[in-house]
């Protein structure tokens, strides 16, 4: 498979190389992106202090009986959160990042979240079997 660099110069070509690896077969699209908690005050009240923002992640998934979005919100409070879409295409995956948070600020932390993303939505696909295209253990490939 192919990689497209995409848009974005703060993803850089080992950071593409990772995120096409990472990515299960049944995936058809994957985003990461900076989302602020349930439980945060809303805009104009009178709570003092930032909010600190989470890491979102979703996917479009190719499963029995059509595509599947599914939607997982990281709770590690202490983690960077970035911004990333990635898509596949009849060439391979292409891979982007013009957010606000890039991956090419912390390409360590950047890493971890990603796996933390894809591993999320896999576990949570694997806790409803019916649903669950994927198995056995995750492939990198």
């Amino acid at each position: 498979m192919g990689a497209l660099a995409g848009c974005s110069d703060s993803v850089s070509d080992s950071d593409v190389q990772f995120v096409i690896g990472a990515m299960p077969s049944q995936f058809q699209s994957f985003r990461m992106y900076l989302t602020a908690p349930e439980n945060a005050a809303p805009l104009g009240s009178s709570v003092h202090g930032a909010v600190q923002l989470q890491q979102g992640c979703e996917a479009m998934i190719l499963a029995p009986g059509g595509q599947k979005r599914e939607t997982v919100i990281l709770e590690s409070r202490s983690a960077a959160s970035f911004d990333l879409d990635v898509i596949r295409t009849a060439d391979g995956w292409n891979v982007t990042s013009d957010g606000l948070a890039p991956p090419g600020n912390n390409p360590v932390a950047f890493r971890t979240q990603l796996t933390s993303c894809v591993s999320a939505i896999e576990d949570k696909y694997r806790s409803e079997p019916e649903k669950a295209p994927f198995s056995g253990e995750m492939v990198f490939k």
